[in-house]
């Protein structure tokens, strides 16, 4: 319940940020309102279908990564070796079709900028 009101607040607070900006200008956009609103605004990261049937895509805009790397796991921690194709434009494709069902987590990480944060998902 906590974290519900936490993330409304913080939705909110976005909102009317960007709404107050945004007056200045006469222009209300959506992507300002209710993105996905990720807390380091320099790395946007979306990860999708979620639940994955075959593979997952992470889409990583407006980023400073200098070169990301993926690593898998599955929920009990197992390390699964995995392979990205690089589909261009910050896009990259990770196939998990031959996986259990169940929840795996994907870490997104970068050496050069210290950047590590880790994405639940869904496969069925």
């Amino acid at each position: 319940m906590y974290n519900k009101l936490a993330i409304v607040t913080f939705a909110l607070f976005l909102s009317w940020t960007a709404l107050s900006q945004d007056q200045e200008d006469n222009v209300v956009s959506a992507e300002n309102s209710f993105a996905d609103v990720s807390l380091d605004m320099n790395n946007r990261i979306e990860l999708y279908p979620n639940p994955a049937v075959e593979y997952i895509v992470i889409e990583i805009n407006n980023s400073t990564l200098d070169k990301a790397e993926f690593e898998l796991h599955s929920i009990i921690g197992n390390e699964i070796k995995i392979k990205a194709e690089d589909l261009g434009g910050g896009r990259f494709r990770i196939p998990v079709k031959n996986f259990a069902t169940g929840y795996y987590f994907i870490v997104i990480k970068d050496e050069v900028t210290r950047f590590k944060k880790a994405y639940r998902f869904l496969k069925n």
